[in-house]
């Protein structure tokens, strides 16, 4: 993203990425400001990344506020989003308040869509003597949240023209447990750009990952490379996973005919704490952390099996992509995750199982041991993520929402 104009506002960063004059086709868009703590790598952050770029090509005039950081996947946004850095210091920033009204005041948007529980409650807080339309985002049943957080966000929820979840799982917790009427909710399932991960290509790519350790011409066993791409934090729980795979691993009879591989994708803090643990049980030849990479349609597609062992799911965007490149999943029942995996009568795209160990390896063995079943997995996760899980509808319901919320002010 480059920078065409930099300036300072109420103590806040202000990049404005649109130096050109509007189109005379554009001259009175819509205004829409969609407010984040940072633009960080997450699937929450990826996905208001997009549809800010996505409502740049719908006509609207696009302002993204970051209350304390930019963050990496800043970069990412189209050139003519405006993007604006508050600088929130850690904790009760009652600065804040301020700095965000002001800003909001400035760009006088018709509406504003805030992601996660600190910008929710920060926007809603910020303007609640105001008339803007807002609409809250939550990606996921947040039982981390004491008492007192959900009487916030029951208290405040009146301040949202309406609640969008991204699963029904979501809907419910944040209906039955904090408390927020259902009829102001509306679920929206996360979207990907389907087209982009079905276009990707792991031949090269999965090659060279097994070149080192599988010889083809010398050892008749099958190769079977299983994945899993996402943030290395404990919600993702990947000892879980490497617990399901060492037992696969240690399964003679497996042993015998398949040559198992684990790759798993991602940076975070709990890095460090995997890798020793893969060290410990001793799999670290056939389990490897590939750290962050930029091409991860090539990296679904280079998959023979694409498992998630969350302990929490919203809705995981990386088990759409998968299920766009051809990439069965297993998928942990941790929230949304039913809902993101393909399903038409009995056929389907992956499975969902508990999270347990046991589970999740026998899952996997199925898929490793049933070419065909994995084959029509394969096939089925594509032919309907391309159909269903298209982030274009995802763009059209939030559109919708953002319209209505704009005439219900007029």
């Amino acid at each position: 993203m480059s920078v065409d104009r930099l300036k300072q506002v109420d103590g806040s960063l202000a990049i404005d990425n649109n130096s050109q004059a509007m189109t005379p086709q554009a001259a009175s868009p819509r205004v829409i400001a969609f407010t984040i703590e940072e633009l960080s790598v997450g699937g929450a952050e990826h996905m208001l990344m997009v549809m800010a770029n996505a409502f740049v090509v719908r006509g609207w005039q696009v302002h993204v506020i970051c209350l304390t950081a930019a963050g990496e996947l800043a970069s990412g946004l189209d050139e003519s989003v405006q993007l604006h850095v508050l600088n929130k210091k850690l904790g009760f920033d009652t600065r804040l308040l301020w700095r965000l009204y002001n800003c909001v005041n400035e760009i006088k948007p018709d509406v504003i869509n805030s992601h996660l529980w600190v910008a929710n409650s920060w926007t809603r807080l910020s303007l609640i003597a105001t008339n803007i339309a807002i609409v809250v985002t939550e990606h996921s049943r947040d039982t981390w949240k004491p008492l007192h957080y959900r009487w916030v966000d029951k208290f405040l929820g009146r301040r949202s023209y309406r609640m969008v979840t991204v699963s029904s799982d979501t809907a419910n917790f944040y209906e039955e447990v904090v408390g927020i009427d259902r009829a102001d909710i509306t679920v929206i399932n996360n979207g990907v750009d389907t087209a982009r991960y079905a276009s990707g290509s792991g031949t090269a790519l999965r090659k060279g990952w097994l070149a080192s350790y599988y010889d083809d011409t010398d050892d008749k066993r099958e190769a079977i490379l299983i994945g899993s791409v996402g943030r290395l934090v404990t919600a993702k729980n990947h000892t879980r996973l490497i617990d399901a795979f060492a037992k696969l691993a240690n399964d003679e009879a497996l042993s015998e005919h398949y040559y198992l591989y684990l790759k798993i994708v991602g940076e975070g803090p709990e890095r460090a704490r995997i890798q020793h643990y893969i060290d410990d049980l001793g799999l670290s030849h056939i389990i490897t952390l590939a750290g962050a990479r930029h091409d991860i349609p090539d990296v679904l597609a280079a998959f023979d099996l694409f498992v998630l062992s969350s302990d929490r799911e919203g809705h995981p965007l990386t088990a759409l992509e998968s299920q766009a490149a051809g990439t069965p999943v297993v998928l942990t029942d941790a929230g949304g995750s039913e809902e993101a995996i393909a399903r038409d009568g009995d056929q389907s795209g992956g499975a969902l199982v508990d999270c347990d160990v046991d589970q999740l390896s026998m899952a996997m063995r199925n898929l490793i041991v049933d070419s065909e079943l994995r084959a029509a997995q394969s096939r089925f996760a594509r032919q309907y993520a391309l159909s269903n899980f298209d982030k274009k509808q995802m763009i059209e319901s939030y559109e919708s929402i953002f319209l209505k919320a704009i005439a219900a002010r007029l």
